[in-house]
């Protein structure tokens, strides 16, 4: 479940053909998202909006699903063969609103913006849910990382929260420099540098 503040929603207007992210910034999003496993993790995606889609940091957040989360149903009426995975922290997440609220503020003294969320289907595959399209906000940008089954972005677009009936289309996910093992990137708003390994 993904809360964007109202300034943020429309201003990636149209699909993109493209994500692009920094391999720091993909290496960052892919531990942090792992760490938590058998749990989704959850990530905000902040960066660039002009011509490219450029996420230029990964916020990691909280998971903080728990059932009734949102006011929404836990029931997802599934098509042929997908089956219902019972809901746990194992098959959902929720954002926490304090950390968007917090990491908008952050992004805008940068002169960039919240392109949407990141998070993990540990076990599963990379490909938005039934649940994550009724739960998406809006139309926006959705990476999922399914670990060894790999990192795919999406774009959900259609009607608001609660609707499962929304398109979902692949982007292609444009990886941008290569780091070097040892080399310390920014992991952190606070300026923590966490080494590359």
């Amino acid at each position: 479940w993904l809360l964007i503040l109202r300034d943020d929603i429309g201003k990636i207007t149209g699909m993109p053909c493209r994500l692009r992210i920094d391999l720091d910034c993909l290496m960052i999003l892919r531990v942090s998202l792992g760490a938590v496993s058998p749990e989704e993790g959850c990530a905000l995606l902040l960066g660039e909006s002009a011509a490219d889609i450029s996420v230029r940091f990964v916020w990691p957040c909280c998971n903080v699903w728990r059932p009734g989360f949102g006011g929404f149903s836990d029931v997802v009426t599934t098509h042929g063969d997908q089956a219902t995975a019972a809901p746990s922290r194992q098959s959902r997440f929720a954002l926490d609103p304090r950390e968007q609220i917090v990491a908008q503020k952050w992004s805008r003294q940068r002169g960039w913006r919240i392109l949407g969320s990141a998070h993990s289907h540990p076990g599963g595959k990379p490909v938005p849910s039934a649940v994550d399209r009724r739960w998406a906000a809006g139309d926006g940008i959705m990476l999922i990382d399914a670990g060894a089954a790999g990192v795919r972005a999406w774009w959900l677009s259609g009607a608001g929260q609660g609707v499962s009936s929304r398109s979902v289309n692949a982007l292609s996910l444009v990886v941008d420099h290569k780091a070097m093992v040892g080399d310390t990137v920014k992991s952190c708003p606070d300026g923590t540098l966490m080494p590359l390994q």
